[in-house]
């Protein structure tokens, strides 16, 4: 239950916005980057203390990007720095958050789950990013190293398409639509594995068929939970009267609520195979059970009229009119092998073998 639930001890009985870090630390030193841009510029730098950070813009758009999010002075001062709503830094900092989107008066923020699967594990682990934007900036936050944004930082670098060209709304759009994006290819992922085990529950079913199902039905679960309230994220940037977010952009964040509603409905899919291959493996197992049975009882009503004249020559009277004749020994197993093969061949004919 701690991918779904993180401990609030800490900020209990505290004043709403207090910075109080709720969840696992997964990193020792908190890293920031800043990346400066406008249509005809782009740099990127890294910046050692928040006070860095230069408040003059040049007309220039900023992506600060934190990697740590523990620290509470640090996140004080990017507090303080950008003029940011206390709540949404208290969310910022709780990573047990459900995504959702948030309106204030100069900025806007997002927060939501990056996805990747652990194949060692055969578990889905989980990260929060919060993403707060205003007029002229975005920061992004991030727990620890590693991320989607690699095409999103190339784009920037390289000048392609509009990204450069407009403002933060649509940087955070394609944050977005890359974490969107990581969702649909983690489910693919999870997808292959799913179509890998209808041949092994045809094949070879057995308890470790049943663990495997069980685990990737868990998993899809845990997906499901966390990529669902992005839709309804999502459906409130389409409908917010924001001003920040340009009507321009709200076509392409349409868009991305049509990719999450294609995730969700694949998530939906699997989680139907999942349980119709744990079906089929309880079907498979009866059916094999059957033909056992069958062939242990075909084998008994043999062995009854067998053992009847086994019973009756291994009896102890001392008279035995047969038994004095010299080849009723022969004839013996003689009647017991014609017996047995005249079985045999009525349960062929009838296909009960």
């Amino acid at each position: 239950m701690a991918r779904f639930f993180k401990k609030r001890i800490e900020n209990k009985g505290l004043a709403p916005g207090s910075l109080i870090f709720i969840g696992q630390k997964k990193l020792e030193q908190v890293s920031l980057s800043l990346h400066h841009y406008d249509e005809d510029d782009y740099a990127q730098q890294s910046i050692a203390k928040v006070e860095d950070i230069p408040l003059e813009t040049g007309g220039k758009n900023r992506w600060l990007n934190v990697v740590g999010i523990h620290d509470a002075d640090i996140m004080d001062t990017i507090q303080r720095r950008f003029i940011l709503h206390p709540l949404a830094m208290e969310d910022v900092m709780n990573t047990g958050q459900r995504a959702k989107f948030e309106e204030y008066e100069d900025h806007l923020f997002i927060t939501l789950k990056m996805l990747q699967f652990n194949e060692k594990t055969l578990q889905v682990q989980s990260e929060q990013l919060s993403l707060l934007f205003g007029k002229d900036y975005l920061i992004s936050f991030q727990e620890q190293e590693g991320d989607v944004f690699d095409a999103v930082r190339q784009r920037l670098a390289e000048g392609k398409g509009r990204i450069r060209r407009s403002g933060p709304d649509y940087l955070a759009y394609a944050l977005l639509d890359s974490v969107v994006d990581s969702y649909i290819y983690l489910i693919e992922h999870l997808g292959e594995k799913v179509d890998d085990l209808e041949l092994k529950v045809l094949d070879d079913p057995d308890n470790d068929i049943v663990s495997q199902i069980n685990n990737y039905k868990r998993e899809l679960h845990f997906i499901m939970k966390v990529v669902k309230p992005v839709k309804e994220l999502i459906g409130n940037i389409v409908r917010s009267p924001e001003a920040l977010i340009d009507k321009s952009s709200k076509p392409y964040f349409k868009d991305l609520e049509g990719l999450v509603v294609h995730a969700l409905e694949s998530v939906d899919t699997y989680r139907n195979l999942l349980s119709d291959y744990l079906n089929l493996y309880h079907s498979t197992l009866s059916t094999r059970m059957n033909d056992i049975m069958k062939v242990l009882t075909i084998f008994s009503a043999i062995f009854i009229p067998l053992s009847f004249f086994a019973g009756v020559y291994g009896t102890n009277f001392e008279y035995f009119p047969e038994l004095q004749y010299r080849y009723s020994y022969f004839i013996f197993w003689g009647i017991i092998v014609v017996i047995a093969g005249l079985m045999l061949w009525y349960f062929r004919r009838k296909r009960w073998l």
